[in-house]
């Protein structure tokens, strides 16, 4: 691709087509050739693509999470403030947290799980539950594995905008329906936004693309938005950068995304509005 370029830390390198460098940990600079014209400051549109590789890590504090950001390495990714991906069994017992102004989505990928909330309200979540936390005031909730269960989930947790009506403070608990496979081989079941069952007041859209056979699909992000692809499994690439599970890729200024993948490639596309400077 043209204007290809991987910033590292210390380092500016130039790639060509056939460099075949590893991009751990790589920034990815997608510099579309555009002409001034005399026109004065780049607009939007014609800004730089950033397409961060950013390789996730087990959670010190807690070693079932597997965690893109934030950690030593990685700071958040604003508006997102903790992206991660846990796994656990009956020997874990949550504690009770809180959260405020922020929107926090839970999306169960396998096993069965138990929300309480602050008021010692219990819900069960099992797999292809979704749980939406919109925290405008202060509020308090847990994760507890139920007895004899285990349970792998993505966790998202997203700053609430500065707005002139602040959103309410409500907490949604569904589960989206599986569409059928797509005509390019893919099932994306649309989870939070325009197509999916849950809203938010972030304006957080997420959607879980598996593939069923080997295929090549074609996503949009939007340029006025940051987006996360993160691989939950399988073995596949985005953008033409093999990734694996447990990794993912920032996006910024990406009008779409393209994903390839073998039969059982799974990537979570999460994205919501740039941040106004």
């Amino acid at each position: 691709m043209d204007g290809l370029r991987s910033v590292r830390p210390g380092r500016l390198l130039s790639l060509r087509a056939d460099d075949r460098e590893p991009i751990s940990d790589a920034r990815l600079t997608l510099l579309d050739q555009v002409t001034d014209g005399g026109e004065g400051p780049l607009t939007p549109a014609r800004e730089p693509r950033e397409l961060t590789i950013v390789h996730g890590e087990i959670d010190a504090s807690d070693t079932t999470a597997h965690l893109l950001f934030p950690t030593r390495d990685e700071q958040p990714f604003l508006p997102f403030q903790r992206f991660a991906e846990s796994m656990a069994t009956s020997r874990r017992k949550g504690e009770m947290h809180p959260h405020l102004g922020e929107e926090v989505i839970q999306y169960v990928l396998e096993g069965y799980i138990d929300h309480e909330d602050g008021s010692g309200n219990h819900a069960s979540l099992t797999e292809g539950s979704l749980l939406v936390l919109t925290a405008r005031d202060e509020v308090q909730h847990a994760l507890r594995m139920e007895r004899g269960r285990t349970a792998r989930w993505l966790s998202i947790v997203v700053r609430l905008p500065v707005t002139t009506e602040a959103p309410s403070t409500s907490l949604q608990i569904l589960t989206a329906n599986r569409p059928p496979v797509g005509s390019d081989g893919t099932v994306r079941t649309s989870l939070v936004g325009s197509n999916g069952p849950a809203r938010t007041s972030s304006g957080l859209e997420l959607i879980d693309i598996g593939f069923a056979k080997e295929a090549t699909a074609f996503l949009r992000v939007g340029r006025d938005r940051r987006g996360i692809a993160y691989v939950l499994s399988g073995i596949g690439s985005v953008e033409n950068h093999g990734l694996e599970p447990g990794h993912g890729v920032l996006l910024e200024n990406m009008s779409g995304l393209s994903l390839h993948g073998d039969a059982g490639y799974r990537v979570a596309l999460a994205s919501v509005p740039r941040p106004v400077a």
